[in-house]
């Protein structure tokens, strides 16, 4: 089985409490993307032990990887007794705020779960999701969703107009763990989230720009000033409603000019940075 692995970006993240457990209480607007991975998943008729590859080098296949952790959930949550063959075939780049392992590990939720009977339900599956990864139940519903709690609260919302988004990262990758260790440390911006929905549902752009926000920008600028530099950029070229997605370091354009998004592509190419031209997938 072959399946598409989406990826994200957050249009506003607005970043509150920190709690008990170590993580922080989030208030964001997610959506998810065309670009994505392909994760190819095969039931091993022989042998005990499930394997996990990937075309990419610079991924750890090993047991802190979000796919064999989800693979792992599901085989304790369902008895799960055979094993399986784990591909993955990156496109969605690395240490991006894209949520490219949270989509690996869903996929592979998803699958396992294909496979299994009876039936499992999708809010059974977003509880297991819960406990792989915080992106993870988002990328299970894999809906446009203002997302609240620790990434398991979603409320899905209306999007008027499909856009094409134009992402840029740079070739340094952050850590989201130390991202949110340094915004810890310095003043936070926050995002009005109520008025960024109602933006999105009208199709306002004043409002949307407005609204874009990213409480994790300025701790991410401070580790990889390339992130200030694409975004000033973005802006200089016309795009205002561009913003970081997630932890960074990647940053994206939203446009329905797909042409001007092309010419920046391009622009950004020639200066070294990973560029993929994508749209809305909602």
């Amino acid at each position: 089985m072959i399946l598409k692995a989406p990826g994200k970006i957050n249009l506003a993240i607005n970043v509150l409490e920190k709690r008990d457990d170590g993580y922080h209480n989030v208030d964001m607007i997610s959506v998810p993307i065309g670009l994505h991975d392909h994760v190819e998943i095969t039931e091993l008729v022989q042998g005990n032990e499930t394997f996990l590859t990937c075309d990419d080098i610079e991924l750890v296949c090993d047991e802190s990887n979000l796919a064999l952790k989800a693979y792992k959930a599901m085989q304790e949550n369902f008895q799960i007794k055979k094993p399986y063959r784990i591909e993955i075939y990156k496109r969605i780049p690395i240490e991006a705020g894209l949520a490219g392992g949270s989509a690996d590990a869903a996929a592979v939720i998803k699958a396992v779960a294909h496979y299994h009977k009876p039936t499992i339900s999708l809010e059974r599956l977003l509880e297991v999701g819960e406990t792989v990864g915080s992106d993870v139940p988002f990328c299970l519903l894999n809906k446009p969703c203002r997302v609240q709690g620790r990434g398991e609260i979603l409320t899905p919302i209306k999007i008027k107009e499909n856009y094409h988004v134009l992402i840029v990262k740079p070739k340094k990758g952050l850590s989201t763990k130390v991202v949110y260790e340094r915004a810890d440390l310095i003043e936070k911006v926050h995002p009005n989230i109520d008025l960024l929905i109602k933006g999105l549902e009208e199709g306002n752009e004043k409002i949307i720009t407005e609204n874009m926000v990213n409480s994790l920008q300025n701790a991410a600028i401070e580790m990889c000033p390339d992130v200030r530099e694409i975004i000033l950029s973005l802006k200089q070229m016309g795009f205002d409603m561009c913003s970081m997605s997630g932890s960074g370091s990647a940053c994206f354009a939203l446009s329905k000019d797909v042409k001007a998004l092309q010419y920046a592509s391009k622009f950004f190419a020639s200066k070294g940075y990973l560029t993929y031209l994508t749209s809305f997938n909602i």
